[in-house]
């Protein structure tokens, strides 16, 4: 995926790509007295690196793309804590924005989940084709392309000319940093349910979402400040069952569904890993539950009664089992065809599932 910020010059002549290019183009969000996140949102989307304060050191959850963007925040989060006592780097999950730059931190532990693998992107930077493919992933030649042609234009200021300068030089670098390779860490901590990190004055109870939410996917709760950080956060209330989850994995996504939304849980808010603002309402958590709850419900009782695919869409189409939805929750454009995708997905588990006790 490749999602580029887009920047209009105030002159009005023309609408650039401006990634940022050094530490000081860090934005910085203070969101508990222990917690804060940094961004950079240059390349790619939206990422959070959130750095937790701690009485054994700090924590960083995520490391953005590579390791040069993210050693640009790691100096940053340096600067405004005045310390660069690392203990601990969590990878919420093996996707490019969240594990690319672990190697900038040396000495620490490294936590995810114990299928949290990032052999993919060594595997894809060990050939020229695959670094190639890893820049457009980042957008990295679209960033250079745009600020080339951004210069190109003669109606600039000498300030706005030296700053486009700067920026290409920092996507030139990025882009080099992938077509030379660098070196890729997996998590050295790892577990298989739930792990507590006792920090002192701190403590993160690390759980993962289960393969109904994503292979690798885990979150962090800050127990002490009442904060949830990772994926799963935010979103709308209908989730997507993509990739190849187990029934049990999607029974977990509910329990734990349930268990977030309870309010006996003291949770204020929420960091999304890619979501620039905190979250404060839990009610996605609530809605993912009761949807994917009565959707599992209505697909045995379908089963049991013999009906066929065709059949049970037609009678669990969103206008008819679920017409009340659309009353209550926000509508994702792609809502229709992301059910029948979830009906698809749990029918042919079930089926599996009958199968397989039959056999036995």
């Amino acid at each position: 995926m490749r999602y580029i910020r887009r920047f209009f010059l105030i002159s009005g002549f023309w609408m650039a790509l401006i990634p940022p290019a050094g530490a000081q183009d860090v934005t910085i969000r203070r969101v508990t007295d222990h917690v804060m996140t940094l961004s950079m949102s240059n390349l790619g989307m939206h990422t959070n690196v959130t750095v937790i304060e701690t009485q054994e050191g700090l924590v960083a959850v995520e490391t953005e793309i590579t390791p040069y963007i993210m050693d640009k925040i790691k100096e940053a989060a340096e600067k405004k804590l005045g310390r660069d006592d690392w203990a601990y780097v969590i990878n919420t999950h093996g996707h490019l924005h969240h594990a690319g730059g672990n190697s900038v931190f040396k000495a620490v532990q490294f936590v995810g989940h114990e299928r949290m693998r990032m052999d993919w992107l060594r595997d894809r930077l060990s050939t020229d084709a695959g670094r190639r493919q890893y820049c457009r992933d980042v957008g990295t030649g679209a960033a250079i392309g745009q600020l080339r042609r951004a210069l190109a234009r003669a109606r600039l200021t000498a300030a706005q000319r030296e700053e486009l300068r700067r920026r290409l030089r920092f996507c030139q670098a990025v882009q080099q940093e992938i077509m030379a390779g660098f070196e890729v860490v997996n998590p050295t901590l790892t577990f298989s349910d739930r792990h507590t990190l006792d920090l002192g004055d701190v403590h993160l109870r690390l759980t993962y979402w289960g393969d109904g939410v994503n292979h690798s996917s885990i979150f962090v709760h800050v127990v002490e400040d009442r904060l949830l950080v990772g994926m799963g956060m935010a979103g709308d209330w209908m989730p997507d069952f993509y990739g190849r989850p187990s029934l049990d994995g999607i029974r977990r996504a509910i329990s734990l569904w349930k268990e977030l939304s309870d309010e006996d849980l003291p949770i204020d808010r929420m960091v999304g890993v890619h979501t620039p603002e905190p979250i404060t309402s839990r009610e996605q958590f609530r809605q993912r539950q009761h949807y994917v709850e009565a959707l599992l419900k209505d697909l045995t009782e379908a089963q049991q009664q013999g009906l066929n695919l065709e059949q049970v869409k037609e009678k669990l189409s969103l206008d008819k089992r679920y017409a009340y939805a659309p009353q209550y929750f926000a509508m994702p454009e792609d809502l229709g065809a992301r059910h029948q995708r979830n009906i698809d997905t749990i029918w042919a588990l079930l089926q599996a599932e009958t199968s397989s006790h039959s056999q036995n």
